[in-house]
């Protein structure tokens, strides 16, 4: 589970760090996601620290925590899209991680929660900007959907076998 933090939490930062310092968002959008990373690194950190306090909810505790990650995800996204393409990688994230430790329905549940959670920000920075959204642009972003939803089903799968590995040696 830690290593998710330490590999994943990284990623996050240096995609928000990037997106800020290479092309100059404005200062509101700038002041916003990193308020709001800071939000999530702190509680992911103490989630992660304190897990094993909440064993006999730990699962709901991860539920609850990718939940969270979705939606600071999202802001996040909401606000650095328009400056940085490639922010959309910040969905993968939380569901990769709840792959590992949900079933394959919940998984795809997950991810799914997270594909639509993104289209849903692309939606609404169009309706609130009054642009419409391209046929190209949706069809990238289902691109990006189906990267979420198939890299989710990828690494529970591996994880599952890893299990199975485990049990049968």
């Amino acid at each position: 589970m830690h290593f998710f933090n330490y590999t994943f939490t990284p990623f996050g930062v240096i995609t928000v760090i990037f997106a800020i310092t290479l092309s100059s968002p404005d200062k509101t959008d700038t002041l916003i996601s990193l308020f709001t990373l800071a939000i999530q690194f702190i509680v992911n950190f103490y989630v992660f620290k304190n897990i094993y306090k909440f064993q006999k909810n730990m699962n709901t505790a991860r539920v609850w925590l990718v939940i969270f990650n979705i939606l600071t995800a999202s802001v996040v996204f909401y606000f650095i899209t328009a400056y940085w393409a490639p922010s959309w990688l910040l969905y993968a994230m939380p569901s990769s991680f709840a792959a590992t430790f949900l079933n394959r329905k919940k998984t795809i549940l997950i991810s799914t929660l997270s594909v639509f959670s993104m289209f849903f920000v692309y939606w609404l920075r169009s309706l609130l900007l009054q642009l419409d959204i391209s046929l190209q642009m949706w069809a990238m972003a289902l691109s990006h959907g189906l990267f979420i939803l198939t890299i989710s089903i990828f690494i529970n799968n591996m994880s599952e076998t890893m299990i199975k590995m485990r049990s049968n040696g």
